[in-house]
């Protein structure tokens, strides 16, 4: 055996972990779902307001772009808490908040990172929309849908090489932001067909919990959380064995 755990092995392990802890993970994850909900709405009706300027644009672009980097910062935040109720630390709603401590800009160094490469990856959909909206050429529009598709599967790719981010940065906190993304790089080699597997795992499950106006999330979230920080824990214990 090579000692690393199956999808359903570390989903045991996340709800046995969870068992007498749901008390304090419902409340954190609710707050992060509500404050990324507060967020996401920063730029909210600038263009749709008014007629259309190129300023309006802009601005709206630059909030939607401090949204995500905000978003990146609250999903390390998130990777703390977890990380600490996985390693039976002290753990509560302050923890999603490290993020936006200034004396550490490595969290934020790699939230840039993340957001402005899923931006590089939807440049050309972007680009092949407003010629769309420029030339109304009907047959551009399902064209910049593919391209967009195309791009979010290198996104997705990319991101799954820079899953270990969040949780090596509290594993070396001696580390800077560039030794910490290559070492997610060398983690994940050979590794992201089971963290995409143990992914879309959790698909039913989510699915189900949106049903009951969202409620369940509260629920499905903290498990399908846990059982990334406990993929991550395998990994560097395996990393470290070797």
């Amino acid at each position: 055996m090579n000692g690393y755990k199956t999808s359903t092995e570390l989903k045991a392990n996340a709800r046995g972990i969870l068992i007498g802890n749901y008390g304090r993970v419902v409340p954190a994850q609710l707050m992060y779902l509500l404050f990324v909900y507060i967020v996401g709405g920063l730029n909210g009706g600038i263009l749709t307001v008014g007629n259309f300027s190129f300023l309006r644009s802009a601005l709206a672009f630059g909030l939607a772009f401090i949204a995500a980097v905000l978003t990146e910062l609250l999903k390390f935040g998130l990777c703390r808490f977890y990380m600490n109720v996985c390693c039976n630390f002290p753990a509560g709603v302050g923890d999603l908040f490290r993020g936006f401590r200034f004396a550490d800009d490595r969290p934020a160094r790699i939230g840039v990172l993340l957001v402005s490469r899923m931006i590089f990856y939807l440049c050309p959909s972007f680009a092949v929309f407003a010629l769309y909206a420029i030339t109304d050429n009907h047959y551009l529009l399902p064209l910049a849908s593919l391209v967009g598709v195309i791009g979010m599967v290198f996104y997705y790719l990319f991101r799954l090489n820079m899953s270990q981010c969040y949780y090596l940065l509290l594993d070396f906190p001696e580390k800077d932001a560039n030794e910490i993304i290559r070492l997610s790089k060398w983690l994940m080699k050979g590794q992201k067909m089971r963290l995409f597997y143990l992914q879309v795992s959790f698909i039913p499950i989510l699915l189900l919990s949106i049903v009951p106006c969202g409620i369940g999330l509260l629920w499905a979230m903290p498990y399908v959380n846990t059982a990334f920080a406990c993929f991550h824990l395998n990994l560097t214990a395996q990393a470290a064995a070797r």
